[in-house]
């Protein structure tokens, strides 16, 4: 059978589509004909894309073409827009076509309603699979997942109250998180992890109210976290390495973020972090250069660097402004690996006190805090929320046109991902 594409392509060449651009009613792959919602012969309103009209993919609408984005999804082509009218969409969608984009007109009101029972709101299987402009919520695993891809990208997304992670990507590369929230989670509000190198940006991005706001796990190489807020988790931003399953986490970048109090007790929880009152941890991770930040208002520690399974070496930790922290604004715990560097930092307190000139060996009160939280947990004692009864957010920014062609879910561009972009954060 023709794809659409093709159908409308042979249509334009046998002058079923005119010169002046008048689209032919569109034939869906389920064989029926329609005028694709829009204004009869209008190339702008009319959801058939045609070459003549300068588009070479179709547009998929939900639900005046399909009923439901799953039925929209499949019947897409690589390249295809699948443009999801308001609505709630009780579904668990999987993506497993190349090169589409899912798109909600409406990135407030086109809402994924997993009713706490359903897994996952969207799960993409497939390389280059973008999707904007959504909310998912109430899923008891993750709001939007992609797994094991080349090419990935998330805009405009909010995702809120599901059981495991807000919007995660998992051993994957050449990608980006962008515009996005999340929050209400007992993992990350956004994940990147399992893989090396990443080639990943996360920017433009507020997590709130999750147990970690961005978690990296055994991952980095050309991976950027920047210019995003992170406040009210248990820990704000955490590259780290849990196990030894896959190689250490090393290598990230994280430069121009607004990270404060996060202290929250009320967020959720899994037992497997123990963590709580931190703004940025370094946990057993290695070669990250963390830059330009501000850092504040803090129980515990505002920017730590402590071992876990591996030490931490290696680490650049300069030109952030750091205070109101209850234990330090900076601290390096023991065992403390080589080469990490503390320096040009606006700061008040410390551990060790003299973390900039002589810290190399850090500090047995950082360990001590790591000890008692880990302590906390054994007895039953660490506070943790319910995921299920967080705190709803309010209305996110919406796309700008939602009626624009798709953009590629191409990776991040070099300067994103290395070194070179940190120069406005004070980097040489």
């Amino acid at each position: 059978m023709m794809s659409r594409r093709q159908i409308l392509r042979m249509a334009s060449n046998l002058g079923v589509v005119g010169s002046a651009g008048c689209a032919a009613p569109r034939i869906t792959e389920g064989g029926r004909r329609n005028g694709g919602g829009g204004g009869a012969g209008n190339p702008e309103d009319d959801a058939s894309a045609t070459i003549d009209g300068g588009r070479d993919y179709d547009v998929v609408q939900i639900p005046e073409d399909y009923e439901t984005i799953q039925a929209g999804v499949d019947a897409a082509s690589a390249g295809d827009l699948v443009l999801v009218a308001p609505g709630t969409y009780a579904e668990e969608v999987v993506v497993s076509t190349p090169g589409v984009t899912v798109r909600g007109r409406d990135r407030n009101e086109v809402v994924l309603d997993g009713g706490f029972r359903r897994r996952n709101a969207i799960e993409v299987t497939a390389d280059g699979v973008a999707i904007e402009n959504l909310t998912g919520r109430f899923y008891r695993g993750t709001g939007f997942y992609w797994s094991g891809v080349e090419g990935f990208r998330g805009s405009f997304l909010t995702a809120y109250n599901n059981g495991y992670y807000g919007i995660y990507a998992y051993d994957s590369r050449d990608g980006r998180f962008e515009h996005s929230y999340a929050s209400g989670h007992p993992d990350a509000g956004f994940y990147l992890g399992r893989n090396r190198p990443y080639d990943a940006v996360i920017s433009d991005v507020v997590a709130e109210y999750n147990a970690i706001g961005y978690s990296g796990t055994s991952t980095g190489g050309s991976l950027t976290v920047r210019d995003s807020v992170w406040r009210y988790n248990k820990v704000g931003i955490f590259p780290n390495t849990l196990d030894r399953a896959d190689p250490p986490q090393r290598s990230s970048r994280l430069v121009g973020n607004q990270v404060y109090a996060n202290n929250e007790a009320g967020a959720p929880a899994l037992s497997s972090y123990p963590l709580i009152g931190m703004g940025i941890l370094l946990w057993g991770g290695s070669d990250n250069i963390v830059a330009g930040n501000r850092v504040h208002d803090h129980d515990h520690f505002g920017i730590v660097v402590h071992p876990h399974v591996v030490e931490s070496s290696g680490n650049e930790i300069r030109n952030n402004r750091v205070d109101g922290s209850d234990r330090a604004d900076l601290a390096l715990g023991r065992p403390a690996g080589e080469g990490n560097s503390f320096h040009d930092n606006e700061f008040v307190t410390s551990l060790p006190p003299n973390i900039e000139s002589d810290g190399i060996g850090g500090s047995t009160e950082v360990t001590d805090v790591f000890t008692a939280l880990e302590r906390r947990a054994e007895t039953g004692d660490f506070p943790a929320g319910d995921w299920r009864d967080q705190p709803v957010p309010g209305d996110q920014p919406s796309m700008p046109d939602p009626k624009a062609s798709p953009r590629s879910a191409e990776r991040a561009t070099s300067w994103e991902t290395t070194e070179a972009q940190t120069d406005g954060y004070g980097m040489a």
